[in-house]
């Protein structure tokens, strides 16, 4: 098995080294860099959605603008994360995340830290989702249940469950809410509850769709912060997606 190459190259004037092939956005973190991002997650592949994470990378005598979550590092590059053109790029970008998802909180956020002005989007807009496809790529990559997908293209792209109808594949285990990075309840609800019922009307225990239980039937009204089930299972694993609060879950190096 040949042995990983590690390359020298510098971020924001630090030199630092890193093994060839690994994202930028992944070391610039775990060396303590702040680069924001509301799309990536460590744990998960790459997607680039949220383009919050944009660098300025020097090459040799180039100099481009490249998303730091999928550009791999390489051998003398010189890295910036907080040019002017950088930080013009990302107020921009957090305008356009804010166009669909004004009042999160960590939208707002962002907003206050490049300048960005949401004001009359706020007033205008009644959205939650900044489709950022962490909830898709957990159930899929991490649950392996691949129980919600993007639907339709541009304007009309939403999240939902594969071609648009009910199944049994979702288990109930909550990892799309708890990683999602702007908390978008009303979405995620809404899509959990036609996954659930089917037209059933049903609300079905989350353990019973683990196989744990034959009966759905809940004695404490499915709040699953009552269940002894969850607490000895949550003692057992707290790592795993289910049991994670969406600031642990999400970009825990950030």
């Amino acid at each position: 098995m040949a042995a990983r190459v590690s390359v020298p190259f510098t971020i924001d004037g630090r030199e630092v080294r890193a093994q060839a092939g690994e994202s930028l956005l992944h070391v610039a973190r775990r060396e303590g860099f702040a680069i924001p991002s509301l799309c990536w997650h460590e744990r998960l592949s790459s997607y680039g959605a949220c383009r919050l994470c944009l660098v300025e990378i020097k090459r040799g005598r180039k100099t481009r603008l490249a998303t730091s979550c999928d550009f791999p590092v390489m051998a003398g590059i010189e890295v910036k994360t907080e040019t002017g053109q950088v930080r013009a790029r990302r107020r921009t970008v957090v305008q356009l995340l804010g166009a669909m998802a004004p009042a999160a909180p960590e939208i707002q956020r962002l907003a206050l830290a490049y300048g960005a002005d949401l004001g009359p989007l706020a007033a205008d807009v009644d959205g939650d989702c900044i489709l950022c496809g962490l909830c898709v790529r957990i159930c899929r990559e991490m649950v392996g249940a691949c129980a919600v997908e993007f639907q339709h293209r541009g304007g009309a792209k939403a999240i939902g469950a594969p071609w648009g109808e009910p199944s049994g594949r979702c288990i109930s285990c909550g990892a799309c809410a708890a990683v999602c990075p702007v908390d978008a309840r009303r979405t995620l609800a809404g899509v959990i509850r036609r996954l659930r019922h089917a037209g059933t009307g049903e609300h079905p225990c989350r353990y019973t769709l683990l196989g744990l239980f034959s009966d759905g039937a809940c004695a404490n009204r499915y709040e699953c912060e009552r269940c002894e089930v969850e607490q000895r299972l949550r003692d057992g694993n707290p790592q795993h997606p289910v049991f994670l609060g969406p600031a642990a879950a999400r970009n825990r190096d950030g």
